[in-house]
């Protein structure tokens, strides 16, 4: 019996929007599963490699968002590759009324 090589690569993405909520990007996780391309691990690879990286282009189009996140990953979450923009903004103390009495 062959036993053939199996790879299933991820690509995930995520958004921190302008109101500061979080949202899976529309359309994610993304799977592709070597044996859907003949059990070509390369093939696999390679269009979850095209996917990160258009999706990564579109993302890099909006600029109204707190954070945006790929990730390119195997399904046993060795990561490939990540790109990541933003971060939350600083917390700004509004001033307290002060009591007099």
């Amino acid at each position: 019996m062959i036993i053939m090589a199996r790879q299933i690569f991820i690509v995930d993405a995520y958004v921190v929007d302008a109101n500061g909520t979080f949202n899976n990007y529309t359309g994610y996780p993304k799977t592709f599963d070597s044996k859907n391309y003949n059990g070509d691990i390369d093939k696999a690879q390679r269009r979850a490699e095209g996917d990160f990286s258009e999706t990564w282009g579109a993302m890099c189009k909006v600029d109204v968002r707190q954070i945006q996140t790929v990730a390119l990953r195997t399904v046993d979450g060795f990561q490939l590759d990540k790109k990541s923009v933003g971060q939350f903004p600083e917390e700004i103390a509004s001033p307290q009324a002060t009591e007099t009495t």
